[in-house]
């Protein structure tokens, strides 16, 4: 949806004050927090309450990217219980919190091909589960891992329920892959830097001409088939991260991308930061961008409060902002993150409301192997101030159907939400701020079972049914008496069932071939919303990256 679900409108000065106030409070309290002598040395300051966070002594320590072979098997353990400490929803994961995660897992207690994925895990994270098990914090390293292949797509949408079967960007190719990843630790700072030279950043249609992101003032390469998907610098202690640079993130149900944030769009910069423990936490970013197709500058934010009390509870607020345009400086009462709660505040001129994007997500897992979940957003789009446009989804996941087998079943329904304000310069498309997941306007139901079927192979089945209206994020709902107006659905709906079977292989040789791969056939009618247009293709793709080691070097 990439956060076109945003309705922004100028806000009075008057609690600026007190905000930001707060905020400086806060980031007071953070470095402080990073200055603590006890945490710089490896050792536990943690309150003896919090299970979650006195386990072992905190460690500085870098991210497993998003995409990472390792989340395949991780989100399995925790939909079962085997894993209990890491969050279903807020990812990436730190490379340490991994190896704290699998600690208490024993290969006995596990059966078929689980047990020797512990064990490709451990040896991932094996200077991790060293400095766990003797308590002494990692000598400073750098890590350097290189990547070369290609992709053969049908199409280039990276949304394989949205085919592009007509035109330049709906022919089939093969488009090239060079990745190179390093990261290191120093202390309590933390880097990662990840050039990518890509085929499909100049082939994708929802950016033509390799426009990825906005390239004014672009601090790294954003365009042409050369770009650093992530480059970021952490100062991290027990209790506070802050970041800059750009990464990849997901604030989303299990198995899905975030409605507010995801991994599904480009990275962007930005400074980001997460206050607080294992339990309970407050996370957010704060980035600025020069140029949506409008000679202005936009500041978007986004905030998540997660809360966990119980290993098998827990829930989320979240929200999201885009504020700026000509003459407007950065707002900090809509930066704020302890303002979280100001949630449809109405404290503008003539009344007008700001900042009216809110998200809860909620998660419980009934019983070992059964964990239900749901999420609601609301947005308040129309010029009248009423409420509400929406979008939700709901789902069960079973991880304990067999040895290595879960399923996960789940249900979504998005309305043509949309970004407008009053300004009549600002009434235009953002849909290139690439934050959130990119569909609106759909129901989506799917059901997806991942088996852990070897020790190197992981197979995906799947069917998908999608029902698409004709609503443009870009405009608002039509007003007024919707007695006659279907509640999500705009227009003639397309209808798209696909059934795909999708998978990785991976080597475990030090070096190695990574084959990914998503096969289906979608039958659509309807296509492209236009009446008596039926279809069925073969839509997918396939992956194929020779790796090598990841090498480490002292840094001392």
């Amino acid at each position: 949806m990439a956060l076109n679900c945003i309705s922004i409108h100028r806000r009075a000065d008057g609690h600026r004050g007190g905000l930001h106030r707060a905020l400086v409070l806060v980031l007071g309290l953070c470095w402080l927090s990073l200055l603590s002598p006890a945490e710089a040395h490896g050792q536990d300051t943690a309150d003896p309450t919090e299970e979650l966070d006195t386990r072992a002594p905190f460690f500085a320590s870098t991210y497993l990217p998003l995409g990472h072979w390792a989340y395949d098997v991780l989100g399995s353990w925790v939909a079962s219980g085997r894993i209990t400490t890491l969050s279903p929803f807020t990812t990436p994961y730190r490379r340490m919190d991994v190896a704290l995660a699998l600690e208490g897992l024993e290969p006995v207690e596990l059966s078929g091909a689980e047990a020797q994925w512990l064990e490709r895990l451990r040896s991932e994270l094996s200077a991790e589960m060293r400095a766990l098990a003797t308590g002494e914090a990692p000598e400073p390293t750098a890590s350097v891992q290189i990547r070369a292949g290609g992709t053969f797509f049908t199409q280039t949408h990276r949304d394989v329920l949205r085919p592009e079967l007509d035109g330049e960007f709906g022919e089939a190719s093969v488009l090239d892959e060079i990745l190179g990843d390093a990261d290191g630790q120093f202390g309590p700072v933390v880097f990662g830097v990840s050039p990518h030279r890509r085929g499909l950043y100049t082939e994708d249609p929802q950016f033509p001409g390799g426009r990825v992101v906005p390239r004014r003032a672009a601090p790294v390469l954003n365009e042409l088939k050369l770009r650093a998907e992530e480059a970021y610098l952490e100062l991290q202690s027990r209790y506070a991260r802050v970041a800059f640079g750009r990464q990849y993130k997901n604030w989303g149900l299990p198995g899905q991308h975030g409605f507010l944030r995801s991994d599904y769009a480009y990275s962007q910069d930005e400074i980001s930061y997460r206050f607080g423990s294992d339990r309970v936490f407050l996370a957010g970013s704060v980035a600025s961008y020069s140029d949506f197709g409008a000679d202005t500058t936009h500041y978007v934010s986004t905030h998540r409060l997660e809360i966990r009390p119980s290993p098998d509870f827990l829930f989320a607020l979240s929200e999201a902002a885009v504020h700026g345009g000509p003459s407007q400086g950065l707002n900090f009462s809509l930066i704020n993150p302890v303002g979280i709660w100001q949630i449809a505040v109405e404290d503008g001129p003539g009344g007008l409301a700001f900042n009216k994007v809110g998200q809860i997500d909620l998660w419980w897992r009934a019983k070992p192997g059964v964990a239900v979940y749901g999420s609601l957003l609301a947005d308040a789009t129309n010029e009248s101030g009423s409420c509400c446009q929406l979008g939700g989804s709901l789902g069960l996941q079973l991880g304990r159907l067999a040895p290595g087998l879960s399923l996960r079943l789940s249900g979504s329904a998005i309305q043509s939400l949309a970004y407008r304000t009053l300004l009549p310069w600002e009434e235009y498309s953002v849909n290139r701020i690439g934050l959130g997941w990119d569909k609106t306007d759909l129901y989506l139901f799917s059901a997806q079972a991942d088996w852990l079927a070897g020790p190197e192979l992981i197979l995906r089945p799947r069917i998908e049914v999608q029902i698409r209206g004709e609503g443009d994020f870009r405009l608002l709902r039509p007003e007024g008496d919707l007695s006659d107006f279907d509640p999500i659905l705009l227009g003639e709906p397309e209808n798209t069932v696909r059934v795909a079977l999708g998978g990785r292989w991976r080597s475990a040789a030090r070096f190695g071939l990574d084959l990914e791969w998503d096969i289906g056939v979608n039958s659509i009618s309807d296509f492209r919303n236009a009446v008596g247009d039926d279809r069925t293709e073969i839509v997918g793709s396939v992956k194929a990256v020779l790796f090598t080691p990841r090498w480490s070097f002292s840094l001392d």
